[in-house]
């Protein structure tokens, strides 16, 4: 769907991305980063709006240096700023921005009430925007983006400034995304549960470098099996045992904690006696469900 070679960008002496290479998938994908990292640089130049300083990027096969304008009719953007017009109805907007997307005036009416239909907009439609609630400006904000039926979709920090409520509702549309319009989703956001929520892959950018690419059911999968310790005296003898009991899987090693991969609950029993072999207070001990906060953490420090 996007694949960067070796792309850099600077801003005078800073680099925002540092000979960054990524080859992104088809489907709903997560980018993440802290602030500085390089992913709102990333998405601006996939999207054609700020330029390389080196390197090669593709969407959609196609060389973004060369057909910007053929490869924007195929794309879609959600801004994260509140930048819509307020004294137009929901309606004349987005009949508006289809008709600037190459859409003829009857397509764009048509195509306005199919995503304002999906997006159950109902008669607020027809008011104005201005009146919209925070929620409704973010749906307004996606539709504006679809209306083209774009093969793929950015959107930047859709679910921003959203209630509970709001929030599930957006991101149960995005989930649908692909199912109604067969339309890719590249979701850039700093809410990780969002990610974990909606996308088959992450992308984890720090200091300009891609850190981490995966398939997030599975990489959530993966970490989720792991038994976390804590122990007192004699803990390098306790480590020594159960590298020895435990060749063929990795021991983490921190300054507060030790992580062993789960197998079974035999795992238990293994930590237990090796604790007793080596004389070691066992203070705890437990099998730890992570999340894409602590991998987000643990990819990024």
């Amino acid at each position: 769907m996007i694949e960067a070679k070796n792309v850099i960008k600077k801003y005078g002496q800073v680099t925002a991305l540092d000979d960054f290479t990524v080859d992104i998938p088809k489907g709903k994908i997560g980018i993440l980063g802290p602030n500085g990292a390089g992913k709102s640089t990333f998405v601006k130049i996939a999207l054609g709006l700020i330029e390389s300083t080196s390197g090669e990027i593709t969407v959609l096969g196609e060389n973004l240096d060369k057909n910007s304008i053929e490869i924007r009719k195929k794309i879609g953007y959600m801004p994260e700023h509140d930048c819509i017009p307020n004294k137009m109805t929901g309606v004349e907007f987005l009949i508006e921005m289809g008709q600037v997307s190459g859409l003829d005036y009857q397509t764009a009416t048509q195509r306005t009430h199919e995503i304002l239909g999906h997006l159950r907009m109902g008669e607020e439609k027809y008011r104005l925007i201005e009146e919209y609630s925070g929620g409704m400006r973010q749906k307004i904000k996606l539709a504006q983006g679809l209306v083209h039926g774009p093969e793929l979709m950015f959107l930047d920090e859709p679910t921003s400034g959203l209630d509970p409520n709001a929030r599930q509702e957006m991101l149960e549309t995005i989930n649908g995304l692909a199912e109604i319009s067969n339309t890719n989703v590249l979701l850039s956001t700093h809410i990780l549960q969002d990610v974990e929520t909606v996308c088959d892959y992450v992308i984890i950018i720090n200091n300009g470098k891609l850190q981490i690419k995966e398939n997030v059911k599975e990489l959530v999968k993966r970490q989720t099996d792991t038994i976390q310790i804590r122990v007192g005296e004699n803990s390098d003898e306790f480590i020594s045992i159960l590298k020895q009991n435990n060749n063929k899987r990795n021991i983490e090693i921190t300054d507060r904690w030790i992580r062993i991969p789960y197998k079974n609950e035999e795992s238990f029993k293994e930590i237990i006696s090796a604790a007793a072999s080596a004389k070691c207070q066992l203070y705890e001990m437990e099998r730890i469900a992570m999340t894409m906060d602590n991998i987000y953490l643990e990819v990024v420090n």
